[in-house]
């Protein structure tokens, strides 16, 4: 049986990022960059004040004090040309260009007006106090996000004051999600005592959307192969299709096979892991990759995380699309009662000012109802079964950016 890390190396050696486009920048967080991002002029693009005060020479004080007559006002974002000369000082606002013939600024708070004269006091006068000198963020072709970088706020941002209205990106995957078994009723249908409501397919709906993929829910397919052939048949059209039950060994466990049969090959089934041992994927004969996911609710979470988001982060260009984990203490002690990768649920907590993680209890794969108060997943590797508190744990937080 493949472990986690096999099983991750045959699904990223599958994948080959998908086409570009492009896109506007308001449109473009968590894509990706095909071409480095360059500024197009020094930033900031003039010597910018950097609070209100008072633009003065440095010469002009004497033990940190001057008395300066005021000859102007520079206003932000209005191009004036105001020079002063030697006793001379003109009031001036955060984000101007300050004058040649200042090298100083004095905030206003250091300030006396009097009439048309400022007395202004500032013991730690020198050039360049308070202004940020031309191209000191970036020279004018300086690369400010490198290709292949995921765009996160601060980078739309960047796109923005480069100039660029629209960024060429790697498209992201198309998503079309399956639930199956004939005891899955729609939210909205009052169960009889043999069914159970879906909640699968929301999982994925909203894992999907949230990594701003196309999705769509194909419905839910009964333990029918005419049904469940029909329902395929329209999903493996789709960059990723996942099905979410039926793949375990099972007499009505119908995936694999109606899988095969429509063509997509298998590339791993089962894997050494909890939960998620039957996890199947394979890619369709057009280049299209399939999951089949276990069918308890906590095992389609911690699948997606695990498995499918570093896939789709590959699709949409990603250079780095592993899964990140940080590095904390246990606030308590875990027990794990298995001998394979094991993925617990746990959250933040606080414990003598410093963040630990403190497992959530949860009673099996079908448990979701305390599972929703974990922050994310800890790893406990195979053929460990106990770890003790205090110890530095591995943990994947559900959010994609931290």
């Amino acid at each position: 049986m493949l472990t986690v890390v096999e099983a991750l190396q045959k699904i990223m050696a599958s994948a080959t990022p998908l086409d570009t486009h492009k896109i506007p920048i308001e449109k473009a967080l968590s894509h990706v960059s095909v071409k480095n991002i360059l500024a197009d002029r020094s930033l900031p693009p003039f010597n910018r004040v950097a609070m209100d005060g008072f633009a003065v020479r440095s010469t002009d004080f004497k033990n940190g004090a001057a008395r300066l007559r005021i000859v102007g006002r520079i206003q932000t974002g209005v191009a004036i040309k105001a020079e002063i000369g030697l006793g001379e000082t003109v009031q001036i606002m955060t984000g101007a260009p300050c004058p040649e013939s200042a090298d100083a600024v004095v905030k206003i708070e250091n300030a006396t007006i009097e009439g048309d004269w400022v007395v202004l006091n500032e013991p730690k006068i020198k050039p360049g106090l308070n202004i940020a000198p031309e191209g000191e963020d970036a020279p004018a072709g300086k690369i400010l996000i490198r290709q292949g970088t995921a765009l996160s706020t601060a980078g739309i941002a960047i796109c923005a004051s480069v100039g660029l209205a629209e960024v060429e990106v790697y498209k992201k995957p198309s998503l079309r999600i399956i639930s199956t078994g004939s005891e899955i009723i729609p939210p909205a249908a009052h169960p009889l005592p043999h069914q159970i409501r879906d909640c699968n397919s929301y999982t994925l709906r909203t894992l999907g959307r949230a990594m701003d993929l196309d999705v769509t829910f194909l419905g839910i397919g009964e333990d029918e192969t005419g049904i469940l052939g029909k329902l395929i048949e329209e999903g493996i059209g789709a960059d990723i299709l996942i099905l979410s039950g039926g793949v375990s060994m099972g007499e009505f466990d119908h995936i694999p096979g109606l899988l095969a049969a429509k063509g997509v090959k298998k590339i791993l089934h089962n894997v050494r892991v909890k939960p998620g041992k039957p996890l199947w994927f394979g890619k369709t004969a057009h280049g299209g990759y399939v999951f089949g996911l276990p069918g308890n609710p906590v095992s389609v979470q911690t699948c997606f995380k695990i498995f499918v988001e570093p896939l789709v982060r590959k699709l949409s260009g990603n250079q780095a699309p592993e899964n990140y984990f940080m590095h904390l203490p246990l606030s308590e002690e875990l027990v794990s009662k298995t001998n394979r990768e094991h993925y617990m649920p746990g959250r933040f907590s606080l414990h003598n000012n410093q963040t630990h993680i403190q497992p959530v209890l949860i009673r099996g794969s079908g448990d979701f109802a305390n599972f929703e108060q974990s922050h994310g997943l800890i790893k406990v590797p195979m053929d460990i079964n106990r770890i003790d508190a205090h110890t530095p744990v591995e943990f994947l937080p559900w959010g994609e950016f931290w």
